[in-house]
Parts: structure tokens; sequence; C-alpha cells
């Protein structure tokens, strides 16, 4: 097994910045064209569901490399795109929460409150705790990411703290089965396949569950590194 200095990058150069960010942009392009096939135009709505969905395309792929490359070490050279990958998901996370909180008051005006516009948060309140502790966490570990907060932290709890980013997945997915996903929207999708794809919640659930299986099985077969290191 490669050292923990070689599988955990705390620097990257400015092309694993800019792959990352390429390949978070796509992400972003990929689920605009997704709303658009459909039927949902570009808009705020569309935007705001993108910014998530791409934040998460990033998390994911960043937390299923690790496991992916016990199995296949051809994939170990792409190790220290986590990084920036992790880091580009919290930034994008920021305009996913800023324009929810500007879009939910304009869509759902008829189940607010005038007197307290943010009553759908109170409704909705498991979605909204959820989505917080999504939003705190994958924050918490970008900001702890950087070599001086390594340092700070020390190796082995800056290693922890990283793998909460798993933490963050579950998280994710009951922040949207909390809002009544798969009756509403999945459900009713496969009864009429009324669009040519499944509502957005769907491939977002999808993409949760992947990296948290492939950790399952990579534990199951190669045990957990830091108990391994512990020992």
């Amino acid at each position: 097994m490669k050292s923990a200095k070689t599988r955990h990058t705390v620097s990257n150069s400015r092309k694993e910045w800019i792959i990352s960010g390429a390949l978070c942009l796509s992400f972003f392009i990929l689920f605009i064209f997704y709303y658009e096939v459909r039927n949902k135009p570009f808009s705020l709505f569309t935007t705001e569901k993108a910014t998530a969905i791409a934040s998460l395309c990033c998390i994911s792929t960043a937390l299923s490399l690790g496991p992916i490359s016990r199995f296949f070490p051809s994939f170990f050279k792409l190790l220290p795109y986590r990084r920036p990958l992790g880091i580009i998901a919290a930034i994008m996370s920021i305009p996913h929460v800023l324009l929810a909180l500007i879009y939910l008051p304009l869509a759902k005006s008829s189940k607010y409150s005038a007197d307290f516009p943010m009553s759908w948060f109170v409704d909705h309140w498991l979605t909204t705790v959820a989505g917080f502790l999504c939003f705190a966490l994958l924050l918490t570990i970008a900001i702890y990411s950087y070599p001086s907060k390594v340092r700070q932290l020390g190796k082995r709890k800056w290693m922890i703290l990283q793998k909460l980013g798993y933490l963050v997945l579950i998280f994710i997915a009951i922040h949207l089965l909390s809002m009544g996903k798969i009756p509403k929207n999945w459900i009713a999708w496969l009864d009429t396949r009324n669009y040519p794809l499944p509502p957005g919640s769907f491939p977002q659930m999808v993409i949760c569950l992947i990296p948290l299986i492939l950790k399952g099985i990579d534990l199951f077969v190669h045990g957990d590194s830091l108990v391994t290191k512990k020992k």
C-alpha cells in the first residue's frame, strides 16, 4: 500500500485546479441541459438545481476515487484531484444555498406566510436541517484542507475529517428524501413517463449512493486505513 503522504494531498498544481474546475462546469452545463430536456428552460430554478448537482457530482467523484484506486491501481494517479474537487464542491454549495433562499420564497409564495416569509423552511425542517448540516460540514472540510489547517489539526484528525465527506452524502440523501420526492416525482414519472428523463432528484440520489456503496465494499475488502495505521 502507498504511504499516507502520497495518498493524501494538501496542495495541488494549477493543472489539477483547472481540470477540476472544468469538470465542475461540465457537470453544471450537463444538468442545465438535463432540465431543458425535462421542459424546464434555463432559469433561477434550474441554476439553483444545477449548482447543487454540480457540487454533489464533485463530492461524489472525489470520494469515489479512494475506494476505486484500491481496486484499480491505475486510478492512484488521480487521487490528487480529490482535494480541488472537494473544495470546488464547497464553493459551489454557496450559490446553491443563496439561490435557494432567493428562489423558494418566490416559487412557493402561496405556501409562505406574509408575516413570516421563511415559513417554508420551518414546515420542511428536516430538509432544512439536513441541508444546513451538509453545507456546514462541507465548508468545514474545505477550510481544513489547506496546509496550515492540516498542521493545526494533525494528520490523523485531518484524515478523520476528510472521511466525514461520506456523512455529507448521507445528509444530502436525507435532504432529498425528506422533500417527498419518491412518491411525488419518481413513482409519478415511472407511471406516466411524461418526460424522456426522470426527475432531477433521481440522478442526485444515484450519485449519492455510488460512493457510499464503493466505500462499503472497500471497507469490507480492505478494512479501514485509519485502524490499520493505528495498529
